[in-house]
């Protein structure tokens, strides 16, 4: 019998889906650290670092399909790939 994992709740998949959408990565960083309780080394991160977190995960979100062009190019420009594990 295999486990599914739970699902976050639809409240959080929304907020998370318009901090992407808006392409804000500040209130990436900050959804993040309400919703998530990052550390405080991967918080004070800088603004690429988050940059690259949001363009990863909305060309791997099926529900923001209308960004993957724009975020797959500010990837291939600054050398990152599509891979959320890699660079």
């Amino acid at each position: 019998m295999s486990v599914v994992p739970p699902q976050p709740a639809p409240e959080y998949e929304d907020e998370l889906r318009t901090v992407l959408a808006r392409r804000d990565w500040v209130g990436l960083r900050e959804f993040s650290r309400r919703k998530n309780d990052i550390p405080d080394d991967v918080y004070a991160q800088d603004r690429h670092f988050w940059e690259v977190l949001m363009h990863k995960l909305t060309v791997n979100r099926f529900d923001l399909l209308g960004y993957h062009e724009e975020s797959r190019a500010w990837l291939l420009a600054h050398g990152y790939s599509t891979d959320l594990g890699g660079y």
